[in-house]
């Protein structure tokens, strides 16, 4: 199997928030594509914070381009300079408040990979407390609740938890805590 092959890029929007790239690509069958579109989106990183108790700290938020108040994972997008733990620990205290001293990376992939370019870092924050109260930037507005592993897990079930990465994440959290001895 052959790689395609980049022939020419223009950048039909560049802003803080994303690139979009209109690329012309050669195929490995000898074709070409003159108007293959790709989001450079920035890396993000998401946290299933879990309590003594294993509960986990969902939050809820509108979501604009879809309409809808989602349950999901704080989290937020990896700045440069900064590595994906770093946010992840940044954007848990900013968001929510709480901190951990037990990080774990349950995994790293891409988001979309048929037309984006971002990859998606998962960690689990175990044991979180309480440090300071949320410091949300100017678009959030972000309510959030403990609520039982296992009730998260049967909302992602039962469709009422529709985010890809906060599904993943769960389930992944879920799993290793049946197949380890992590507490």
């Amino acid at each position: 199997m052959d790689k395609w092959q980049q022939l020419d890029r223009e950048y039909v929007v560049r802003n803080r928030w994303v690139t979009l790239a209109k690329d012309k690509v050669l195929l490995p069958n000898g074709s070409t594509m003159d108007d293959f579109y790709v989001f450079e989106k920035k890396n993000v990183s998401l946290i299933v914070a879990l309590d003594e108790e294993n509960n986990v700290l969902i939050k809820k938020e509108y979501r604009y381009p879809v309409d809808e108040f989602l349950y999901e994972l704080p989290g937020g997008v990896i700045e440069e300079g900064n590595n994906a733990l770093e946010t992840a620990k940044r954007e848990l205290l900013e968001e929510t408040g709480y901190t951990s001293d037990e990080w774990i990376k349950l995994i790293s992939g891409y988001d979309y990979p048929t037309k984006d370019t971002n990859v998606v870092n998962i960690f689990l924050a175990k044991n979180v407390r309480k440090c300071s109260g949320q410091k949300l930037e100017i678009s959030e507005d972000i309510e959030f609740e403990f609520i039982p592993l296992k009730k998260a897990i049967d909302m992602c079930v039962s469709n009422e938890i529709k985010v890809n990465g906060t599904i993943s994440g769960l389930m992944l959290t879920e799993k290793l805590l049946q197949v380890t001895d992590i507490k």
